[in-house]
């Protein structure tokens, strides 16, 4: 992989620690909120990027995202097999932390078999939301500075 930002590139002594503390805060929040489980949190994100596509949430305020004022979502299907072949995760592993999932009340299987976020795990994930803009803040922070 070759990385082609110049700013990047060229300032990578300042922006690569600045990512490394401010990822590594992230993931510290993140364990904490799925109790050290983070196969959890990278399920539930494959399952949001189906539930949620970029394409409709483009003008999306955060306000907005938290209030559930959104763009009702006209989701991709997506099933414990297909979160299995795009994580990596054993599908019987991926079955066991869907039904976690489902227990905690942040997803929901549909009739089809297809898997949704629900409202729930929005409200619930508030501050690790908050935690992942942080971490966007720091890296705009240290990729906007100035020699």
């Amino acid at each position: 992989m070759t990385i082609n930002d110049e700013h990047i590139t060229t300032h990578f002594g300042r922006i690569w620690p600045a990512h490394v503390k401010a990822l590594t805060e992230l993931l510290i929040k993140l364990r904490q909120h799925f109790d050290g489980d983070l196969d959890l949190m990278l399920i539930l994100a494959i399952i949001g990027t189906r539930s949620q596509p970029s394409r409709q949430t483009n003008t999306m305020t955060y306000a907005q995202f938290i209030s559930g004022d959104r763009p009702l979502p006209a989701s991709r299907p997506i099933n414990i097999q297909s979160v299995a072949e795009c994580s990596g995760i054993a599908r019987e592993t991926v079955r066991r932390k869907v039904a976690k999932l489902a227990d905690m009340g942040l997803i929901k299987r549909e009739q089809s078999g297809n898997l949704m976020i629900t409202a729930l795990a929005t409200n619930t994930l508030t501050s690790s939301t908050e935690a992942s803009l942080q971490y966007l803040v720091e890296m705009q922070k240290h990729y906007q500075e100035k020699e």
